[in-house]
């Protein structure tokens, strides 16, 4: 029952969606833990908000947060511009998952970093098991679009949303921010399949856990699946040795894994379901298999597309930005030549490199890349001090999951704003930290 409630906290957290009265679930999760801490510990524990890692990150947050408020300023455009907005959002939900980091790792401080692991393995798995029930059961699918913007809303009503299935989620965030922060979500999984023994990660669990992973991610949209190759990537170079031998342990799981997956979409599955996953959803999702079958192409329409997103930028545009998102086409600026001022404006552009700078020029680009850079600083410099399996496990790892988010931002906003991915990432850098410093205080009294 207690990890259930974990689950749910941290699935609160991550999914920030609307609820009445209190605004959002990241409030609600700051309720749920403070009644946790009165009843079960009798005290509510601030202390977390002290440690150096997290003051740093929720203090950088609110440097952010300033700093796009002064760019808007400077250019006299919107002072609480999207940016800045996101990032207060950011902010509220970093708060909340350092304030229910004691209720998620539950005193367990030799194994913190794991707990908190499987917990996120966990929220997405029920998140990926919600998309797959509201895709197979109408009136659940049509409440959850019911609780989605008022603009979603009305596409769906009039019948012009395009993939309607990737908001069948409860989440307040969709599309390629929901599908990356998934991608995280399959590096923390192949993470735990080098070290853990976590009675929730074990034998048929964990082909159940990733099934319903994977699947979110196929809902979710194809972002994610460059989190799958990473962490896939990572796990093979620690088990590259051990492969066959792993392969023959598992194998009964796997076969048996494969059997019921088979069974379920081909028995249990009217014809009418398995003709909407063959027409919608295996199309969009796997669209480079599709291509190369039907053209002899293996690519992915966002993907080609993603070229056009970027473009020439002044190098006013890149000094000191415009005060405006590259997002709508409506960012305008203005230089002069030979003593006459011309206006310039720029297209319209998804990718995040091009609206962090048409918004702040590389000045905010190396801010975002500082920032980001406080999540992993401390992280990395703990697995670097000595040379164990263990250690370099951590460091390539971590590692993965700072390079994946500048991967990420190639194609939408994610670097410093994409704060579902965020606040994972302080969880598990936190939580590492936290374990190393316990194991270095028990080394010592051992000592």
């Amino acid at each position: 029952m207690q990890f259930l409630i974990k689950v749910i906290v941290l699935f609160l957290i991550v999914f920030n969606f609307r609820v009445p009265i209190l605004y959002n679930t990241a409030i609600v999760t700051i309720i749920i833990s403070s009644i946790y801490y009165i009843f079960k510990r009798e005290a509510i524990p601030f202390t977390y908000f002290f440690q150096r890692y997290n003051a740093v990150i929720l203090i950088g947050t609110l440097g952010l947060a300033l700093v796009l408020m002064f760019i808007g300023f400077l250019h006299n455009t919107d002072i609480m511009s999207l940016m800045a907005k996101r990032v207060l959002v950011e902010f509220v939900m970093l708060v909340a998952i350092v304030f229910a980091l004691p209720l998620l790792i539950d005193d367990k401080k030799s194994t913190t970093f794991e707990e908190i692991a499987v917990v996120i393995c966990y929220a997405f798995a029920l998140q990926g098991l919600i998309s797959l029930t509201a895709y197979l059961y109408s009136p659940l699918g049509n409440y959850l679009m019911h609780m989605k913007a008022s603009d979603i809303i009305l596409a769906d009503e009039e019948a012009v949303l395009d993939n309607r299935f990737r908001y069948l989620n409860l989440s307040g965030t969709t599309l390629v921010e929901l599908t990356a922060a998934f991608g995280v979500a399959h590096v923390v999984f192949f993470w735990l399949q080098l070290k853990s023994d976590h009675p929730y990660m074990k034998e048929w669990r964990r082909y159940i856990i990733f099934a319903f992973i994977f699947l979110g991610t196929v809902f979710a949209g194809r972002t994610g699946f460059i989190g799958f190759l990473l962490g896939f990537g990572g796990w093979l170079l620690f088990s590259f040795n051990s492969i066959f031998t792993i392969l023959r342990r598992n194998m009964t799981y796997i076969i048996g894994s494969a059997s019921l997956v088979l069974f379920i979409y081909f028995i249990v599955f009217s014809n009418r379901q398995r003709e909407a996953f063959d027409n919608e959803v295996f199309p969009f999702a796997f669209e480079w298999y599709y291509r190369y079958k039907n053209e002899g192409r293996a690519e992915v329409g966002s993907m080609a597309a993603t070229q056009y997103h970027y473009y020439y930028l002044t190098d006013e545009t890149l000094v000191e930005g415009l005060g405006m998102l590259a997002a709508g086409g409506t960012a305008r600026g203005t230089e002069e030549n030979n003593g006459e001022i011309y206006t310039y404006s720029y297209g319209h552009s998804d990718a995040g490199y091009t609206n962090t700078l048409v918004f702040g020029g590389i000045p905010l680009l190396i801010c975002l890349i500082i920032y980001q850079s406080f999540y992993f600083a401390r992280p990395i410099a703990i697995a670097l001090r000595n040379n164990s399996r263990t250690n370099r496990i951590f460091l390539v790892y971590f590692l993965i999951l700072f390079v994946y988010i500048f991967i990420v931002d190639i194609k939408a906003p994610a670097v410093g704003y994409l704060h579902l991915v965020e606040v994972m990432y302080l969880a598990l850098g936190s939580s590492y930290v936290m374990q190393y410093y316990s194991e270095r205080e028990q080394n010592n009294l051992n000592g």
